[in-house]
C-alpha cells in the first residue's frame, strides 16, 4: 500500500518535511491552546498555554498525520492536524508532570524553565491534569469534523487513554521510578520503555490510521512499527543522556546516572546501546514492509529517530 501524493523525504528534503509539519501542527496547537486557555480556570491559562508553546520535534502528530497519509494520501484535511494535536497535548501533560520534583525534578525542558518552576509544583500539576480531558475533547471534536460516526470517535479516545494511562505511559512511569537504584535486566527494561515512550508513539499512528478508516492489517502493522520506533526513541534518548550537552538537548544532561535510573547503554554500554537501537529501526521498517506500506515518510521519520542529535 502506498501514500498517493508524497514523495520520498531525504537528506534536505527530510529537514524540510521535519520543518513543514511541525509548522502546521504548531498553527493547530496554537489555535486549540487559544481555546483551550479560554475555558480553563484563571489560574491555569497561563501554565496551560506556557506548556502548550513550548518548541519541540513535534513527532508524535506528524506520526499521526503520516499514518492518515497511509491510507488516505494527500490532501490531508486541516481537522487531520487538530486530531493529531490532542496527541501530542497528552505528551506535553506527561512532560509537565514528569518534571515535577516528585518524579524526575527538572528545572529545563525543550530549552526553556519547565512549568513548575515558573508557576509552581501546585498550578503545574493541575495544569498537567487539566490537559487530558483538554485532548480528549480536542480529540473528539476534530473527529467529528472529519465525518466520523460516534463509534469511531469512541475508539480513537480509547487509543489515546489506553496508551496514556496505568496500562501504557502512566504505568511505565512507575516502572520506571520503582527501578531506580535496582538491579533492571533487558526484559524489565523494554517492559519500561514499551510502555512509556512506545506506547503513546504507537498510539500515534493508530490514531491516524483508524480516522483514515485504515483496514485492521495496515492497522496493526503501524502499531509494531509504533512499538519498535519507540523502543529506539528511548534507546537513544538514553544515549544522548549520556553523550550530548545540556544545550544541544534541551534538557539537563545526566540526570539518569545521577538519579540510578535504569538505562540503556548502563545495559549494553553506549556501542551497544546504538546497535540495538539501530535493530530496532530495522525491525519498525521490516513491519511496514511485510504489510506491503510504502510510506516514504515514515521511513524517513525511523532514521529521524535513530540519528537525531536531541
Amino acid at each position: 500500500m502506498s501514500a498517493p501524493g508524497t514523495h520520498p523525504p531525504a537528506g534536505a528534503g527530510l529537514h524540510d518535511f521535519l520543518r513543514r509539519e511541525r509548522e502546521r501542527v504548531d498553527a493547530a496547537l496554537l489555535r486549540l491552546t487559544d481555546r483551550l486557555a479560554a475555558d480553563a480556570a484563571p489560574g491555569l491559562r497561563e501554565p496551560i498555554a506556557y506548556a502548550l508553546a513550548t518548541p519541540g520535534k513535534r513527532l508524535r502528530p506528524t506520526l499521526c498525520v503520516a499514518a492518515w497519509r497511509v491510507a488516505r494520501g494527500e490532501p490531508v484535511p486541516g481537522a487531520v492536524y487538530r486530531l493529531a494535536c490532542a496527541v501530542e497535548i497528552v505528551h506535553t501533560y506527561s512532560l509537565v508532570h514528569d518534571d515535577l520534583p516528585s518524579m524526575d525534578d527538572d528545572a529545563l525542558r525543550r530549552g526553556r524553565a519547565t512549568v513548575h518552576t515558573v508557576f509552581g509544583v501546585g498550578r503545574a500539576t493541575l495544569a498537567g491534569a487539566a490537559l487530558i480531558p483538554a485532548a480528549m475533547r480536542a480529540l473528539d471534536a476534530a473527529a467529528a469534523e472529519l465525518g466520523l460516526p460516534a463509534e469511531r470517535r469512541g475508539r480513537l479516545v480509547a487509543e489515546l487513554c489506553r496508551a496514556s494511562g496505568a496500562l501504557g505511559m502512566v504505568g511505565g512511569q512507575l516502572q520506571d521510578l520503582q527501578s531506580e537504584a535496582r538491579p533492571t535486566g533487558a526484559e524489565a527494561l523494554e517492559s519500561i520503555h514499551r510502555r512509556k515512550t512506545g506506547a503513546l508513539l504507537a498510539a500515534s499512528l493508530r490514531v491516524g490510521a483508524l480516522a483514515a478508516g485504515a483496514n485492521e492489517a495496515t492497522v496493526a502493522a503501524l502499531t509494531v512499527y509504533g512499538e519498535d520506533l519507540g523502543l529506539a526513541f528511548q534507546i537513544v534518548d538514553d544515549v544522548l543522556d549520556v553523550t550530548a550537552s545540556a544545550e544541544a538537548l534541551g534538557k539537563t544532561a545526566g540526570k539518569d546516572e545521577s538519579a540510578r535510573k535504569a538505562t540503556y547503554p548502563a545495559l549494553y554500554g553506549l556501542d551497544g546501546a546504538r546497535a540495538l537501537a539501530a535493530r530496532r529501526v530495522d525491525e519498525a521498517l521490516a513491519a511496514l514492509h511485510g504489510a506491503g506500506i510504502a510510506s516514504p515518510e515514515l521511513e524517513a521519520l525511523a532514521r529521524f529517530v535513530l540519528e537525531r542529535r536531541n
